[in-house]
């Protein structure tokens, strides 16, 4: 999935790169660049959002560019994974033929839209789930380690920023439940859904900064520490940021939900 650029992140509208006809109207002549791109190193084929027509979100198409020689991937060095083949894109004048267009030209920023939902929800399910084991790993080391002659769990200090990690991965589940429950019954592109997954996101990046935080303070230099006891929740806490940027950044997220919520405010609700 190729779509963001050096230039264009959460707002998908800004994206330069673009695709012309040729001469003969048979082919579409991409060209631009693309960052960020995960899985890029290993790709036959790029879901590309191209700029077709005008500006904003009306010029915007899909169309599915596969490798070649003016397809140029550079990997991108991150801090959370060599495998996530995160590459740089140069289309370099790329020739792809018209029947490669996802529907018709200006009808991309739809189908960029139409992913959000349930890539999101499945950022979600992903980062609860190692927030979760992070916090059960630190709650095995703080019944177990001991310091000043009794567990680490004796002290105050610590039992409260265990409380804080329990309280906050049990309220963004039981979110999270409710929200899966609703794609079930909705679909997971009901226009009720949009301000809610985007609240659930915002929520689970909060969440997930406050538990990482914590987990390294309990478990102290082996929470910085690669390798032992403490590998899991170092990983975690090197990696849990991620996620508040892709998919839409906690900021984007956040104010989409509170609009949603304006949009939907009844004219007559009064104090």
């Amino acid at each position: 999935l190729s779509i963001t650029e050096a230039y264009a992140g959460s707002d998908v509208a800004a994206i330069r790169t673009t695709a012309k006809k040729d001469a003969s109207g048979e082919n579409y002549v991409v060209a631009g660049t693309k960052k960020w791109i995960t899985a890029g190193q290993y790709s036959d084929w790029f879901v590309t959002a191209v700029r077709t027509g005008g500006k904003n979100a009306a010029g915007v198409s899909m169309i599915l560019v596969p490798k070649s020689d003016q397809v140029i991937c550079s990997k991108i060095k991150t801090k959370y994974s060599s495998a996530a083949g995160t590459v740089f894109i140069a289309y370099e004048d790329a020739v792809v033929p018209t029947k490669c267009l996802f529907g018709k030209e200006g009808k991309g920023f739809q189908i960029i839209m139409s992913n959000f939902n349930h890539e999101r929800w499945m950022i979600c399910v992903v980062n609860m789930a190692r927030a979760r084991k992070c916090t059960e790993e630190t709650f095995k080391w703080a019944m177990q380690r001991k310091i000043f002659g009794t567990k680490l769990v004796e002290q105050a200090v610590i039992r409260e920023k265990l409380a804080q990690m329990f309280s906050a991965l049990e309220t963004v589940t039981a979110l999270q439940y409710e929200v899966t429950y609703s794609m079930c019954q909705k679909g997971s592109q009901s226009p009720l859904l949009g301000g809610r997954i985007a609240l659930l996101k915002y929520t689970v990046t909060r969440s997930c900064h406050l538990i990482a935080d914590n987990a390294v303070q309990i478990l102290g230099g082996r929470g910085v520490t690669r390798t032992g006891m403490g590998r899991i929740v170092e990983a975690f806490h090197r990696v849990y940021k991620i996620p508040a940027v892709y998919g839409g950044s906690e900021e984007i997220l956040a104010d989409l939900a509170v609009r949603m919520a304006i949009k939907a405010f009844p004219a007559e609700a009064k104090l």
